[in-house]
């Protein structure tokens, strides 16, 4: 089987070591130093695990292998859907899974607008990207204006592109839930440190376990199956006793959940791969 990576990280180096103590193959395609092709791959692939930290590199190597009638694990739609959250949000409204009120404003105008129709305080964030980045919480108008301004001499549509959220009254806290062909691996609650307030690992966020109710589990499911992947995380709040969806990540990282909960994810995801492949 092949690891397709472009950056090695702590999340990698355990799966690719868990892999080899289990006997299976692996190849190791780095993305910064290896080109990809629709030509034959060297060895007897049959399924590529896409764990590049770039979407675009995520999806365009998951197509890529699949038009090669290679498995992919997540496959390149998920892995599209769930790194774009319009395309995510736009799912979770067709299945009918709940989240906070968000609007999509692409101009300075709708920016406003939105804003007028949502209230203070509220989240403002471009559609693709991770680790908290350009995710702002916004204040007041003086503030959103700022953000307009500084949005637009940005070169990327994506990044002009502003999705704006109610601002979770409970959301210095949010959940973590893991999930591999449709079953729940665990949870984790993660909680910012004093001066930031978004709850990303990356920007050092406090990690805890959580224990998963029947509703988190259903909800969680439902999402994993609307979205189409098989090694997600899902991200929830918790507001008034319900939950809602945040975001979904398409190629996980797991390192501050597997510190808090100590399950061993490389193996739970080792022992599913060695099904799916003959060495």
């Amino acid at each position: 089987m092949e690891v397709i990576v472009d950056h090695v990280r702590f999340e990698e180096k355990l799966i690719v070591e868990s892999l080899k103590n289990n006997s299976v193959n692996v190849v190791l395609t780095n993305l910064r130093l290896d080109p990809l092709s629709w030509m034959e791959v060297d060895g007897d692939i049959e399924l590529s695990l896409i764990r590049p930290v770039s979407m675009y590199r995520s999806v365009y190597s998951a197509c890529m292998r699949e038009s090669m009638n290679i498995e992919t694990v997540n496959n390149s739609y998920s892995i599209l859907v769930s790194g774009d959250k319009v395309l995510t949000i736009s799912k979770l409204k067709m299945a009918k899974i709940p989240f906070p009120e968000t609007y999509v404003a692409f101009s300075g105008e709708a920016v406003l607008k939105a804003g007028q129709e949502i209230g203070f305080p509220l989240v403002d964030k471009p559609p693709i990207g991770s680790w908290g980045r350009l995710v702002t919480l916004v204040k007041d108008f003086y503030v959103l204006k700022s953000i307009i301004e500084h949005r637009e001499m940005m070169p990327s549509q994506n990044t002009r592109t502003h999705i704006l959220q109610r601002y979770v009254k409970d959301s210095r806290k949010d959940i973590r839930v893991l999930t591999l062909s449709n079953q729940v691996i665990g949870a984790v609650a993660r909680r910012p440190r004093n001066g930031e307030w978004r709850s990303n690992v990356a920007l050092g966020a406090q990690v805890e376990p959580y224990k998963v109710d029947s509703e988190l589990e259903e909800i969680t499911l439902k999402v994993a199956e609307t979205i189409g992947g098989e090694f997600l995380a899902v991200d929830v709040f918790q507001e008034d006793e319900r939950y809602l969806v945040n975001e979904v990540n398409g190629v996980p990282e797991f390192k501050g959940f597997m510190s808090a909960t100590k399950i061993n994810v490389p193996e739970i995801l080792t022992k599913y791969i060695k099904t799916r492949v003959k060495n």
